[in-house]
Parts: C-alpha cells; structure tokens; sequence
C-alpha cells in the first residue's frame, strides 16, 4: 500500500470509527452512547364510550408492545395479546423514509410514506398536576392537542398526546426529521431525542396508555418478514 493510500484507508477508518462512537448529552450534561435495543410497555385501553359506532378497542392494542431501536435507526413497535383485528406490528424504515404496519387478520404489510404527517398538533395542553416517576426515572411531559388527517374514510378525530421522557434514554433525533408519521419528528425535537417511558393517546371515546417497564439495552425484535417487498401494500 503507497502512501496516499495508506493515508486515505486511515482517515476513512477513523471517520468509520467517530460516527460509530457517536455520543448524545443529557440534560444533566452528562455524555451517554445512542440507545439501541428493546424498551418493553404495558398497555392500558380505557373505554369510556362503548358504542356499536366506537366499538371494544380493549383488545385492539394488545397487553404488551415492544419498541425495538435498531442499529440503524430504525424503529419497531410489536403488539402482544391483540384482538384478532387488532395490531400486530408497525414499522418506520427511517432510510426510505418508509411507514409498514401489519394486522393480525392479514398476512400483508401496509406501506406508506413517513415524511407525510397523519396528524397535526393543534395547541399545547395543559402538564399533568402529579409528576412521573418509571423505572426510577424521574420524567418531564409534553402534553399537546392534535387532529387526525382527514380522509375519504373518516373526518379526522381530535385527539391529546402526552409523551413523558427522562432526558437520559436518548437517540440520535437528526436521524428523524423526515418522519412525521404520528408526529415522531415533533416529539424527537421536543424531547431532544429522549425516547418515552410513558406515553398517552386519548380519543375521548377511549385512551391508550403504554408505561415502560423494562429496558433492554442490545436486545433487537426484528420480525423475519418485514423486509419482504412482495407482501406490501401501498396506500
């Protein structure tokens, strides 16, 4: 190898090396590596109206959900213990900018661009009286309104989110401004990457709510079939 070459094969082994060992800082200042692995939450579903036009929505969303942060940023939520109708699992490919979700009716993955937002904020909400505490960390709220995009289908519900975040358990949240895809940009720039250990969608009809319980650094979910072109659907 001359010298030139030599020389080029070590600065690229060393960018390689920098972009590897990519740190993030918490609130505290503190220096942390990106998360990568499997954060587990329980699932709640309150059914306040229980209307043939509502519907049980107790089973759609399983017990369980498992979001798994890939090494490349790629991000996937499992549902466990859902209705036959229910989610099975979604999937953002953050390379292609790419939505997939799956139900357990089907054997098909349903395929949609994430830079496309499904909903919009519409005003900030009012902070939880009681503050958060999960997995001994203490947790800051973002609370804002929001509403549905419309559609052919359906008018575009109003709806609240709450994401709580500890400003410890942090990604790269660069890596994510392309991805609307329920609001995930938003609430990466407004937690400075922080990923949630408590999160609340409230239709008013019926409220989700998942509240971490355990963290799994290293522990990748990857479902076997999600790369697998022929089974999408686009919409």
């Amino acid at each position: 190898m001359n010298k030139p070459t030599h020389v080029i094969f070590l600065l690229v082994l060393f960018l390689s090396a920098s972009s590897s060992c990519k740190t993030l800082t918490t609130s505290n200042g503190e220096k942390i590596k990106p998360f990568k692995g499997t954060i587990i939450y329980d699932v709640q579903v309150v059914q306040v109206v229980d209307t043939s036009y509502v519907g049980d929505k107790k089973y759609f969303f399983g017990d369980q959900m498992h979001l798994t942060v890939f090494r490349n940023g790629d991000i996937q939520r499992k549902y466990f213990n859902s209705s036959r109708l229910g989610y099975d699992l979604d999937y953002m490919d953050i390379k292609h900018n790419i939505y997939i979700s799956k139900y357990n009716n089907s054997d098909s993955f349903y395929q949609e661009n994430a830079k496309i937002a499904n909903m919009a904020k519409v005003r900030d909400l009012p902070l939880s009286k009681e503050s958060e505490k999960i997995l001994s960390y203490d947790l800051k709220e973002i609370a804002i309104g929001a509403q549905e995009t419309a559609t052919s289908l359906a008018k575009g519900s109003f709806l609240g989110l709450r994401y709580w975040h500890s400003g410890i358990l942090k990604v790269d949240k660069s890596r994510y401004n392309e991805i609307n895809h329920d609001l995930w940009s938003y609430f990466m720039n407004k937690s400075d990457g922080s990923l949630c250990l408590k999160y609340e969608i409230d239709y008013f009809t019926y409220k989700v709510t998942y509240t971490a319980i355990g963290i799994l650094p290293g522990k990748f979910e990857k479902h076997k079939a999600i790369s697998d072109e022929s089974l999408r659907v686009i919409k």
